[in-house]
């Protein structure tokens, strides 16, 4: 065995693709490895914004031996009456590379067959490594990537070199143009060693190094302890040997908003800033690469630089804050929404009949809901701004900052920034009402004027941003705890949109779906990020049991799934379980028939009178459970009201019988049942072997 090392020696990428490019590295040589029959020990990776490594320990120097037992002929086909091989047999042998004494008799459950053993010849691991290496540097995604020479190859930014070592053999892996490097080193370790003289190799060292210079230089100011993350981690990949510098800037920049300094700061120089008891102090610290240099003569260049920067953000705000903030609006119809929908003042056209839509349906008082509409109005305004032209980062910080400057009310400019909450996965939400109604309000028009424009996300591309838009929905309207009809909503932004191109005096341009389809579509996948969002189940198809009954309100679908999950080990649980696929399975039977309402006239047998005497004494009281949202209670009662009485009605009494009006009657009365509780709790015919003991 022998460690194996891959370095990619690339121009330099943006700080942001080299961790997820890590972790794609890594699992890429999991699975290729694997798939190789390649044994090894740890895959560590490595890296900066200049260089991408890999190493693999303890890898074997050949695959793992395989061998595969093919089937043949029937022995009979393959052998005559005295066992010797017919012409089938040959010709099996033959194809397979064996010779036809190698075949051999196996019994199965078709009867006796003829195989044969074939081994797989085990690969070196360097020409196995030649193969899968150039696979899996081209596999690592990134958001945008380029080309750098005539053979195509593409990645995140030009590769310089490949340098891949087995031990301390060089091995020449092809990537476009791009040349191999070679070294002259005793081992993979050795290799390592001589890196880690020069730099902190590895990023989550280098990281915890630096966040450990911060924080000391702060206490040594006398300065709060604390660190952007995000400009921590941007830090991390674009030095590798980091040294701390601190200085300051003139107190006259402070009249800027913190926030506008702070995108000043990291954006071009990656500068932390500094705050005492919250407020944002004129002392400022940077992370610079390489020891040795002349931290004095540094903390000049980045103050002066600082300096200019400031002044620009200074210029900006001045210039933005010359007029009232909503006499800018008008120049949103100068902005581009999306080619196909319309510019944004259109948009923001749209947020206020929206908001005012959601705001009606939650009751919101006459105040509120003139708020919202304000802040609808307002909400994109500071995208034709100088300062938002330059830090688009500051996005509806700047539109808070402007609105409160023109005297709006406050609950206005909190809106105008909480709507562009959350800003990822795990990102803050929105909390005043007004904002998470105009949050909401602006994703559902995302989602449905992108999706009706024939825009998806595909893998991991979602330049849109649609599953951001949905997944930030539904978050928002859990957090809430908002009881919205989620069709209801979708159908209304659909007319909007429709409604808006016919006031324009033309259609939209080759609309790709039908409405009825769009909402169709639009309910799909929000419902595929609702699975997504929800907390695994055991089993895990019960999830899929609540999501394939009533999804139009999110808030009541985490509700079952958690009510659910408590009690799915429970007797009454699984009896209320087998109730819903014992009349699901009968009812796979009546497809294409249309049932309609139960005739009592045609209820013959005792049995199902008892059936339907159950139902009629017991549907209201669950339907109350379950619009009183006490599922747990409501599974108890139905399992209790139906387990028994069906067990005895399918043991007697034949539901599919020949007289057709019988027949449908029947079906009508397991359709009524079945929909009592999988219409708007869960579809418990989804769960595997339910079993009652």
């Amino acid at each position: 065995m022998k460690d194996f090392l891959l370095e990619i020696n690339v121009e330099e990428l943006p700080a942001g693709y080299v961790r997820p490019a890590l972790d794609k590295l890594k699992n890429a040589f999991i699975e290729r490895l694997k798939a190789e029959r390649m044994a090894h020990g740890d895959i560590t990776v490595f890296g900066t914004a200049a260089v991408l490594i890999c190493r693999v320990k303890d890898m074997s120097l050949k695959q793992e031996e395989l061998s595969r037992e093919i089937s043949g002929p029937p022995k009979r086909i393959a052998f005559d009456e005295n066992n010797k091989p017919t012409p089938q047999a040959i010709g099996f042998a033959k194809n397979q590379g064996s010779d036809v004494k190698d075949l051999k008799i196996k019994q199965t459950p078709k009867g006796e067959y003829v195989f044969v053993v074939r081994k797989i010849k085990s690969r070196p691991a360097k020409e196995v490594l030649q193969d899968i290496v150039p696979d899996i540097i081209k596999s690592i995604s990134f958001p945008k990537t380029m080309k750098w020479d005539d053979s195509g190859a593409r990645f995140g930014r030009p590769i310089e070199s490949i340098l891949a070592l087995l031990g301390r053999e060089n091995i020449n892996i092809k990537i476009g143009n791009a040349p191999a490097r070679l070294v002259k080193a005793a081992s993979v370790e050795a290799y390592l060693k001589k890196l880690e003289k020069s730099y902190i190799l590895d990023q989550d060292k280098r990281k915890s190094e630096i966040e450990k210079m911060i924080s000391t230089a702060q206490k040594k100011l006398g300065l709060d302890e604390y660190t952007d993350e995000n400009l921590l981690e941007e830090t991390t990949f674009m030095v590798k040997s980091p040294v701390i510098l601190a200085g300051d800037f003139d107190k006259r920049f402070l009249a800027v908003p913190k926030d506008v300094l702070a995108a000043s700061m990291s954006k071009y120089q990656r500068i932390f800033p500094l705050f005492k008891n919250g407020r944002l102090v004129n002392k400022f610290i940077a992370i610079i690469d390489g020891k040795g240099r002349d931290t004095g003569k540094m903390k000049k260049v980045y103050a002066n630089i600082l300096e200019a920067r400031l002044k620009d953000s200074l210029f900006f705000y001045d210039e933005d804050t010359k007029k009232p903030f909503s006499d800018l609006t008008p120049k949103l119809k100068d902005l581009i929404f999306h080619k196909d929908l319309g510019n944004m003042f259109e948009k923001i056209q749209r947020l206020e009949k929206l908001s005012s839509f959601i705001s009606d349906r939650l009751s919101v008082s006459a105040v509120g809901k003139q708020d919202i509409k304000r802040a609808a109005y307002l909400c994109k305004t500071d995208l034709v701004t100088q300062m938002v032209g330059e830090f688009p980062s500051l996005q509806g910080v700047m539109g808070m900052e402007y609105s409160l400057k023109s005297k709006e009310k406050e609950s206005v400019a909190i809106a105008i920034k909480e709507h562009y909450l959350p800003k990822g996965m795990d990102g803050h939400l929105p909390e005043t009402t007004e904002g998470a109604i105009l949050a909401i309000s602006d994703r559902i028009d995302n989602i449905v004027g992108l999706l009706g424009s024939g825009i998806e996300p595909k893998g991991s591309f979602d330049p849109f941003g649609i599953r951001r838009n949905s997944q930030g929905l539904i978050q928002i309207i859990k957090h809430k705890g908002f009881r919205i009809d989620l069709s209801g909503l979708i159908h209304e932004a659909i007319r909007l949109y429709n409604t808006q191109e016919q006031c324009r005096g033309r259609p939209r341009p080759s609309p790709a779906i039908s409405q009825e389809e769009l909402e169709k579509k639009v309910v799909n996948y929000i419902k595929e990020r609702l699975e997504f969002l929800t907390p695994d189940t055991m089993p895990s198809e019960l999830k899929q049991a609540v999501l394939k009954s009533d999804c139009n309100d999110i808030v009541g679908v985490f509700k079952r799934v958690k009510a659910l999950s408590g009690i799915s080990s429970e007797k009454y649980f699984l009896r209320t379980a087998k109730v819903c696929e014992r009349t699901s399975n009968i009812l796979k039977g009546a497809k294409g028939e249309k049932l309609g309402a139960v005739n009592e006239a045609l209820l013959k047998e005792a049995l199902e009178k008892d059936v339907w005497k159950a139902y009629t004494a017991n549907s209201r009281a669950i339907e109350n459970l379950i619009k009183e949202e006490k599922y747990e209670e409501a599974t108890r009662v139905y399992g209790d009201v139906f387990f028994e009485a069906l067990h005895k009605f399918f043991d007697k009494v034949f539901v599919n019988a020949e007289d057709s009006s019988l027949r449908e009657n029947r079906l009508a009365m397991m359709q009524a049942i079945n929909k009592l509780y999988t219409l708007d709790v869960a579809d418990l015919a989804l769960l595997p072997q339910i079993i009652i003991r």
